[in-house]
């Protein structure tokens, strides 16, 4: 006679694989992406209300001396407006480049030449402007990030 041994293992029923089924495709839906116009921009930053600044460089724009910085924007979902500041003078204004999704500044100095550098982003998602949290020295001829390496600061609102 043949004896069949039972296992100690639990049966796996139908209704408990259904449950497993269930709480996968929850989680799965739970983090996909909702529509574009639904959620904020960046979970961290509730949008604002300031209007677009329309930054125009100040001053002499000759470029004798000129610094190239690339500049990636990881925060925001669209176009916005990067500048460059040498105290309260914008300097600079980048030419996004949707095919690389960065944008390219040229940066003139100030009228004593060199200073420090502030970067400035105007995000039209949030409605807000960011500045950079750390400055650098503005150095003729000399480039900051590059395509395969873009300059990537960290942000702040701006108050």
């Amino acid at each position: 006679m043949l004896q069949v041994k039972k296992s100690n293992r639990p049966k796996v029923g139908l209704t408990a694989l259904a449950v497993a089924l269930l709480t996968v495709l929850t989680v799965f839906f739970a983090g996909c992406k909702k529509d574009k116009e639904s959620e904020p921009v960046d979970p961290f930053v509730t949008p604002g209300d300031t209007p677009n600044p329309n930054w125009v460089i100040t001053g002499d724009n000759d470029m004798s001396a000129s610094m190239t910085s690339i500049v990636k924007v990881s925060f925001t979902k669209s176009k916005g407006t990067l500048a460059a500041f040498i105290g309260n003078e914008c300097r600079g204004i980048a030419t996004y480049k949707a095919d690389y999704d960065l944008y390219w500044l040229f940066i003139s100095p100030a009228a004593g030449g060199g200073g420090n550098v502030q970067l400035r982003f105007y995000s039209p998602d949030l409605k807000r402007i960011f500045v950079a949290t750390s400055t650098f020295p503005f150095r003729n001829d000399s480039p900051l990030g590059y395509i395969t390496a873009p300059y990537t600061p960290e942000w702040k609102k701006m108050q």
